[in-house]
């Protein structure tokens, strides 16, 4: 063909399409107005991209139960949220077995992301969300007590904490308070459905490991909470495990960013959720390369072997770019290794093609400490005794 032009191909088959990766997409079950079923009328889940979307699906806010998910689901969009998936389901006073069912319709071909029961503190249906994030790599986003004292939220977590899979999620309250349907009212709302919001819009910046708290989990719609708390309690709910929304400065916030894990337990590696989140997104885009691998030869001189590293190491290299891996240089942030030891001749036999991958995770600030030293005007400056210190927590 001559070229600079235009080739037109016509194919008797589309080329595959690869697994989703956007690890902004929320899951969300929950009561709805309407079901929405397939040509059979089974249950199943929608992807959807706005409120008018979810309206024309599942109806109009209703009353009782409808309303939690109706109210998450706006305050995702308001906080930045572009796609969400909804299975949804009618009952008028839902049970749990409501809630897990409608979370088994969740296959993991539809991609990472989070997920949640909005509105829910049912141990059984937070244990399941975080046995779904487990199996289907992704996280889920929990809702703690919207109110109570110190103690009741720290129960709260406690009672997952203990749980396999307690790294797969993390707890958030209280509720987040927002603009009500008629002028001059409010609502409230599941602060999990303001931090999948804000998650989703840091997502188009960010890798998966930056902490929606801080300055990079403020509330774009939450006017208010639901409950505040002494700083003591603060320090005592963070420290066991539960993300506290707080009002700094007159907005609102996401004031921490801890998995469900037990900080001295066995899983202590994985307390910060912004790794979990991580995690979940390299397991992503390495299942998406290893699809490509899959019925290739494995030549005698390794050269597919050699790709595949290649592909994989390629892979991370923009996480180290953007701070997400640890490290002076790349060689220090990560390893991939694919060499005899990982693809040993027997595994070559068997038909199997393997590689392990060593990430060092970037931790996030959760205390800056800057020391104030006051120096004579009859001194040079120096180092010297520091007479007062300023300090900022998520406690």
């Amino acid at each position: 063909m001559t070229r600079p032009g235009v080739e037109i191909l016509s194919r008797a088959q589309p080329l595959a399409r690869s697994a989703p990766t956007d690890t902004g997409v929320w899951f969300v079950v929950g009561a709805v107005t309407t079901e929405a079923h397939d040509g059979s009328g089974e249950n199943v889940p929608t992807l959807i991209t706005s409120m008018t979307q979810y309206e024309a699906v599942y109806g109009a806010r209703g009353n009782g139960s409808a309303q939690k998910l109706y109210d998450a689901v706006e305050t995702y969009f308001r906080e930045g949220g572009a796609r969400l998936y909804v299975s949804g389901f009618t009952a008028t006073t839902p049970v749990a077995s409501d809630f897990t069912d409608a979370l088994d319709l969740f296959s993991e071909t539809l991609g990472p992301g989070q997920v949640s029961a909005p509105g829910s503190t049912d141990v059984v249906v937070q244990t399941a969300l975080l046995d779904h994030a487990a199996s289907h790599n992704r996280v889920a986003l929990i809702d703690g007590p919207a109110s109570g004292d110190a103690a009741s939220i720290v129960a709260a977590g406690a009672a997952l904490t203990s749980t396999t899979n307690a790294r797969y999620g993390a707890m958030f309250a209280p509720n987040a308070i927002i603009p009500g349907v008629a002028a001059g009212t409010t609502r409230s709302v599941s602060m999990a459905a303001v931090v999948a919001g804000i998650i989703a819009r840091n997502d188009v910046s960010f890798t998966a490991n930056q902490a929606a708290a801080g300055v990079n989990g403020v509330s774009l719609y939450a006017n208010d909470l639901s409950a505040f708390y002494s700083d003591d309690d603060y320090q005592t709910i963070n420290e066991a495990g539960i993300c506290m929304a707080r009002n700094v400065y007159g907005v609102i916030q996401n004031y921490g960013y801890r998995s469900l894990v037990d900080p001295d337990g066995a899983d202590s590696a994985w307390t910060d959720f912004g790794h979990c989140r991580l995690n979940m997104q390299i397991v992503a885009r390495a299942g998406v390369i290893a699809q490509r691998y899959l019925f290739s030869q494995i030549d005698g001189r390794k050269r597919t072997i050699a790709d595949f590293g290649g592909e994989l190491s390629g892979m991370l290299v923009p996480f180290y770019e953007a701070g997400a891996l640890y490290g002076d240089t790349a060689q220090e942030a990560f390893n991939v290794n694919v060499g005899s030891q990982v693809n040993t001749e027997q595994t070559i036999a068997n038909g199997e093609l393997h590689a392990v991958l060593q990430v060092r995770m970037s931790p996030f600030a959760e205390l800056v400490v800057i020391e104030i030293v006051k120096v004579s005007t009859t001194e040079a400056l120096a180092a010297g005794a520091v007479q007062s210190v300023a300090q900022a927590s998520a406690a």
